[in-house]
This record gives structure tokens, C-alpha cells and sequence, in this order.
């Protein structure tokens, strides 16, 4: 530890982005090393905080000359706290962000001290598009290596203004819903059964039986309708055990989810989910500029374009818009990640959004409690996308038991395995839909980025299960 006597116990810690308002006082800092330069005289050190950094200056002539020495082999990323004044400079400091002051030291702690050799400098990883461009020998480090070192590697202003993005989501998300009289409920993740019917589930050992971990929350958000609540979401996990493209899929995500009575009809419930997406959008704008600036240094995306009210169209048009460009498709078809892609680029030529609804979806494309209208023999149903990409899908529940079970039945799926679900409609059902969210998906359909890795904390797929 390097210390002054003089100093005062109550210096009062301050954010590196702050510092420049605390000129000419004595203040505490604390940070990573980013980088250190030692002469003869003087060490100068990059101390970096979130996505800030400041310029530390040691004079040798202050400081006992084993203390000093203690300096001159700090290593990079090490964690510190530095004592010191704020002091403003000639010229600028290019190499930081705080560019105008900077913070002689008068005692400095090793709070933590990083090894020398780590599995990829900050450079490596933190260097901008156009600092890539400057500096043609700079190796890449394989997306992997950066996984595997995750916490290394979150201290990148990128995966730090992602983090920051994902949080402004889930607020987004969270604050217009409690706005709407909707209540946060958590579902179970351990499940008797497999949820909906589905295979793709992984199993855990429950005591001596197996158990289930939940696809979705989707049986529960019903049961919770039914039990009165009325308006209920949900942000928990969620897995699925598919060895898919694990760029576009992850086996454990974020569900955002929200199921709610229908008081007049279900396109109101599509033109609320739409208005929620909204109010997520302006938020970013709004209160996440900073951190979308940061992440355009990194990954060229263009600025997300969406319209007051939903552009919503049907199905059967989708299929017809892609029929006259050549794709060949029927209208009883799902549309697959190609054609999805291609429906995303002619939407945003012709209306000039990266987002718009598809409804109405025949029957053979949706899930068994979804509820068929008996005037067309089209599923009340719908699907948001985002620049090509599917990120959301939502629907009317059948809400008469009789009609339920029969479906459950019609797609071979065993009423005992959903038998707490069936159970619930005999209580009488209100008329209720609903959708489930991705937040992985979202985020990464928002920025039009291929890999899905990049907005999981810790990214779980076929393929990754550490750290």
C-alpha cells in the first residue's frame, strides 16, 4: 500500500466519467489498470472505470522508492484505488476519456492484483472498427477465447454497453406493464411433465422421479388468468433442449412474457404488444444513447426504424408478397428463417420499418391451445419481426374446455401430461392471449447482429457449458 499521512480517511470516492467537475480537489478513484507507462521520474497509468478513463500521475519524488517500485510492476488489469488531486493539463489526453484533468497521486492501494499473462490483452478485444483499421497488425481474438474468459472480457466497453442495453430492456419491459395494472408473477422451471407437449425438453433427476425443466411459462400465465389476476408477465428463464444454430438459438434465455383478458378483441391485444415494444424502443433512444454510440464504434448496425401504429399484416398476404418475388411457398407453410429474411427486406423497402406483425396463421402452424376463428378457419394468432427475424409469438387461448381438450387430443398429445392445465378451464376460463418474448433474440434482431452469444451474461448452447 502507498500512502500519504496526511491524507483524510473521508475523501470522498468519485466515478471516473465525474471527475473533470472535482478540479483542483483531493478525491478517491477506483478502477482496473487499462495501461502503465514507467520513466525514470514519473508513471503514468490508465485507470479505467466501466466504459471512463482517467490519466494517473506518479511522481517518484513523492513517494517512498519501495512504494514507488510496488508501481512499476503493477499489471495490466489489476484492480486499484488511487488518492489524489485533481489536476487540469495543458494538452489534452488523447488516450483517455477524461481528457482535460488528471489525477495526481498521492497514494495508491493494490486492491487486486491481475497475473501478468492473461488470455488476451484489453487491446485485443476493445480496439474500435476504426482503431482496427489504424492498426492492420492487431491480432483478433476468436469469439470463443472470450467466452471462455467471460469476465475478462465484459470489462469491453461493448459488452459492457450491451449489458447496459439488455438492462434498459427488462426495465422497458417491467415499467410499462406495471403502468398497465399487470402483475410480475414467477412460474416453476421444474416441471412434472413436459410443458406444451413438447420433446425438446431436458430432464432432471427429482428425487426418485423425473422432472422437467419449462420451455415456457406459458400453461402457468394461462392458470394465473383463470385464477383471476387478469393482466400477469413474466421475465425468468427459460430452456430448450434443440441443437439448432446456435448462433441464432440458446438452450437456456430470457423469456419476456405477458398474457392478458381480451376485453373487446384480439387485434387490441396485438396493438398493446406493440405499443410495450414501442415504449421499450424509447426508452433506449431516450435514456441508452450513450451506450448504442459506444456499441456503433464496434458493430456497424443501422439506426432501428418503426412506425407510431403497428403495420400488421395477414398471412396470406406475406405468402403472396412472396409468391410475386418467386418464392415458392403454399399458404398452409410456416415461413422459414430464409423467407422471413427476405419478407424483412421487402416490408422495410416498401413502409420503411424494421418491424411489422404477421396474423392470422393456419392452423397447422400453431400450438395446440390456440384459438381458431370459426368465421375464417384461421388461427387468432401472431408474430412480430424485427429486420427478418421472428422475435416474438403470441395468439387468443382457447378458453372452453371441452374445445381444449379436443385439441389436446387432435395433436396426439396425452391429457394426462397436462392434467393441472386441463383442470383449470373447468373452473370456467376468461377470453385471454398473450405472447412470449425472447430477450436475447430481441437484442440481437434490434441491432441486426448474427450471433446470439453476444447478449447472454454466460451463454448456455449445445455446445457451452462453462463458465
Amino acid at each position: 500500500m502507498i500512502e500519504n499521512l496526511n491524507l483524510k480517511s473521508t475523501t470522498q470516492f468519485i466515478s471516473i466519467k465525474d471527475i473533470e467537475k472535482e478540479e483542483s480537489k483531493t478525491i478517491k478513484v477506483r478502477g482496473f489498470v487499462q495501461n502503465i507507462n514507467v520513466t525514470k521520474k514519473f508513471i503514468f497509468i490508465i485507470l479505467r472505470e466501466k466504459t471512463s478513463t482517467v490519466q494517473l500521475f506518479c511522481m517518484k519524488s513523492k513517494i517512498a522508492e519501495e512504494k514507488y517500485s510496488e508501481i512499476e510492476k503493477l499489471s495490466s488489469e489489476s484492480y486499484i484505488e488511487a488518492t489524489g488531486t485533481v489536476n487540469k493539463v495543458k494538452d489534452e489526453i488523447k488516450s483517455c476519456s477524461v481528457k482535460n484533468v488528471e489525477v495526481f497521486v498521492l497514494g495508491l492501494e493494490v486492491l487486486s492484483k491481475a497475473e501478468a499473462l492473461l488470455p488476451f490483452t484489453y487491446k485485443s478485444v476493445a480496439a474500435t472498427l476504426s482503431e482496427r483499421e489504424e492498426l492492420e497488425g492487431l491480432a483478433s481474438v476468436a469469439y470463443n477465447l472470450c467466452l471462455d474468459n467471460r469476465s475478462l472480457y465484459l470489462r469491453t466497453p461493448q459488452a459492457y454497453s450491451f449489458a447496459r442495453v439488455i438492462d434498459g430492456i427488462m426495465f422497458g419491459f417491467r415499467d410499462i406493464l406495471r403502468r398497465n395494472n399487470f402483475i410480475e408473477i414467477k412460474s416453476p422451471k421444474l416441471i412434472e411433465c413436459a410443458s406444451e407437449g413438447g420433446a425438446n425438453v431436458f430432464s432432471v433427476d427429482y428425487f426418485k422421479r423425473k422432472a422437467y425443466l419449462a420451455q415456457s411459462p406459458q400453461l402457468y400465465k394461462q392458470m394465473a388468468i383463470i385464477g383471476g389476476l387478469r393482466r400477469v408477465y413474466e421475465i425468468g428463464h427459460v430452456y430448450r433442449a434443440e441443437e439448432s444454430n446456435i448462433n441464432r438459438y440458446l438452450s437456456e434465455f430470457v423469456g419476456l412474457d405477458l398474457e392478458m383478458e381480451i376485453e373487446t378483441d384480439y387485434e387490441g391485444t396485438i396493438k398493446f404488444i406493440y405499443s410495450v415494444l414501442s415504449h421499450i424502443f424509447g426508452v433506449l433512444e431516450n435514456e441508452y444513447g450513450e451506450e448504442l454510440n459506444t456499441i456503433k464504434k464496434y458493430y456497424a448496425f443501422e439506426d432501428f426504424k418503426y412506425t407510431k401504429d403497428a403495420l400488421i399484416l395477414t398471412h396470406r398476404e406475406c405468402i403472396d408478397l412472396l409468391k410475386s418475388e418467386g418464392t415458392e411457398i403454399g399458404y398452409e407453410d410456416d415461413f422459414n428463417n430464409e423467407c422471413e429474411k427476405k419478407l424483412g427486406k421487402l416490408i422495410k423497402e416498401k413502409y420503411n420499418t424494421d418491424i411489422f406483425v404477421v396474423k392470422d396463421y393456419p392452423v397447422s402452424c400453431r400450438p395446440f391451445y390456440t384459438f381458431v376463428d370459426p368465421k375464417t378457419n384461421l388461427t387468432r394468432s401472431y408474430d412480430f419481426i424485427i429486420r427478418g427475424e421472428e422475435i416474438l409469438s403470441g395468439a387468443q387461448r382457447i378458453n372452453n374446455y371441452s374445445d381444449l381438450l379436443a385439441n389436446v387430443k387432435k395433436y396426439n398429445i396425452d391429457p394426462k401430461t397436462l392434467g393441472g392445465y386441463l383442470e383449470a378451464f373447468k373452473c370456467g376460463a376468461p377470453p385471454h392471449g398473450g405472447c412470449g418474448i425472447g430477450l436475447e433474440r430481441l437484442t440481437k434482431a434490434y441491432f441486426g447482429m448474427s450471433d446470439i452469444r453476444h447478449f447472454s451474461l454466460f451463454p448456455r448452447d449445445p455446445n457451452r457449458l462453462y463458465p
